[in-house]
Parts: C-alpha cells; sequence; structure tokens
C-alpha cells in the first residue's frame, strides 16, 4: 500500500474467501476501500460487510445465469451509484421516466442491465443453489481422495472445511503440457486457469518478472468440475491422470 492506494481486490480463487481482518482497521484508517472479485465465490463467507462484492453468473459458476453477475454494494449512497451507472448515467428508473417527457443524465454509465431471461434461470438456479453446492462439495472432495498421497500431483487446496464451495478442481503437476495433451486424447476435458496476465500482450506496458507465477503457470491444470458429474467421474479422472504421470516419468 501506498499514499496514492485508494482499493484493494482480493480475488477469491476457486471460491475461497480472503480475510482481510488482520488489515481491516489499517485499511479503515486510510479510507481504502475492499472490492472483492468474487466471481468464483457465490457462496461463501464475506470478507467484511464494508466490502463492495462483485459476483459472476456466467456458464460455469456456482450459481449461474448463463451470462451477466451481480454487486454487492457497502453503503446506500454506493447502490444508487451503481443503479444509475448500469442505466448509462440516468437518474430516474424506468417506471418514472415512461410517466415524463424527459429524463436526466448526470454522469457516466452503460447498458450493464440483466435480461429477463437470465434473471429467470438464476432465480432458479438459486432455489437449487444448495444442491448445486452439496454436489461440488462432494466431487472437490472425490477428487481429494482419490489424488491423496500421489507423488507428482499437488492439489490446489480451496478449504471445502470453512463453507466454501468450490469452483473448480486445480492440480500441480510436472510436464503439464504433455500431460494436457494425453488426458485430452483420452477424452478427459482438461484446461488451464489461467495464463499470467503480466505476459499478455495487453498488459505489457507494465510487466516485470514474477518467477513464482510464471513457474506456477506451467504447472496448474484444471480438472473436469461440474455439477453434473459424480464422485466416480471424479475417481475415473483421477485415475487416467496417474496413468498419464505414470507414462510421463516410464
Amino acid at each position: 500500500m501506498t499514499p496514492a492506494t485508494r482499493a484493494v481486490l482480493p480475488v477469491l480463487y476457486g471460491g475461497r474467501p480472503v480475510d482481510l481482518g488482520s488489515i481491516a482497521a489499517e485499511l479503515e484508517r486510510r479510507g481504502i476501500h475492499v472490492v472483492e472479485d468474487a466471481a468464483q465465490a457465490f457462496g461463501p463467507r464475506r470478507v467484511t460487510s464494508r466490502a463492495t462484492t462483485v459476483y459472476s453468473f456466467g456458464p460455469s459458476k456456482q450459481l449461474t445465469a448463463l451470462v451477466g453477475g451481480a454487486i454487492v454494494p457497502s453503503t446506500t449512497d454506493q447502490a444508487n451509484a451503481l443503479r444509475r451507472m448500469r442505466t448509462l448515467g440516468i437518474t430516474s428508473s424506468q417506471t418514472q421516466r415512461i410517466q415524463t417527457t424527459t429524463y436526466t443524465v448526470d454522469g457516466p454509465g452503460l447498458r450493464g442491465v440483466l435480461p429477463d431471461v437470465n434473471a429467470a434461470v438464476g432465480r432458479v438456479q438459486l432455489a437449487r443453489f444448495d444442491t448445486v453446492a452439496a454436489r461440488r462439495i462432494a466431487l472437490w472432495k472425490a477428487y481429494a481422495h482419490a489424488l491423496h498421497g500421489t507423488p507428482d500431483v499437488s492439489l490446489v487446496d480451496v478449504g471445502v472445511g470453512d463453507g466454501t464451495v468450490p469452483f473448480n478442481c486445480v492440480v500441480r503437476v510436472p510436464d503439464r503440457d504433455r500431460v494436457h495433451r494425453t488426458l485430452r486424447i483420452r477424452g478427459i476435458g482438461v484446461g488451464v486457469h489461467y495464463p499470467p496476465n503480466h505476459l499478455q500482450p495487453a498488459f505489457a506496458r507494465w510487466t516485470r518478472p514474477l518467477p513464482v507465477t510464471e513457474r506456477v503457470a506451467g504447472e496448474i491444470l484444471s480438472l473436469p468440475f461440474h455439477p453434473a458429474m459424480t464422485p466416480d467421474d471424479a475417481r475415473w479422472t483421477a485415475t487416467v491422470l496417474l496413468e498419464a504421470l505414470t507414462a510421463s516419468t516410464a
């Protein structure tokens, strides 16, 4: 943090909460706002009631509306500002506008409203959330049990015991690119979350060496993870992963 710091943005990777309790008082003293990137973390506790929390409702998220997201503001003023920003900066609601001949735009804004059809999908998913959460937790635990004690496989723990609803299941493995190709050939839908931002052309002007990030980025592998899967699916995937790793060291 520097005198120029205005906000901190904890990323709740994989669904795991980030506890800023030890520095909460210092953040408040400095007037630094907390904006939680909870795109992968619908379900777990919020860091602090003073945080602004941002969710994603994309197709792979714990709660999906197929597209879109939501912001949980920390104050009434912030809520009002966000409502204006999502409707092109217009100060009045649609109900108010249709009763008059004009309206007022008092600042920047964008077209950020969630379509009704997506909201309808989200409401149905919300009613099923406890079931989906239980399936995700069971699937993650099945992976963890199947891979426990396996040489060359390190599970990126998201701490499901603390109420976290996991978004994905990520492992670190040697010779990742070859293992990735092998599993794809076997019909296992593995992926990588994510390549490092600081190596992307869009961020070239801010690039600096980040050796730990770069090392980990070459090891991580996301295993298939979806509430439609069963624990048996997870165990089968783990078996194929171990076969691929054994082949790489043979």
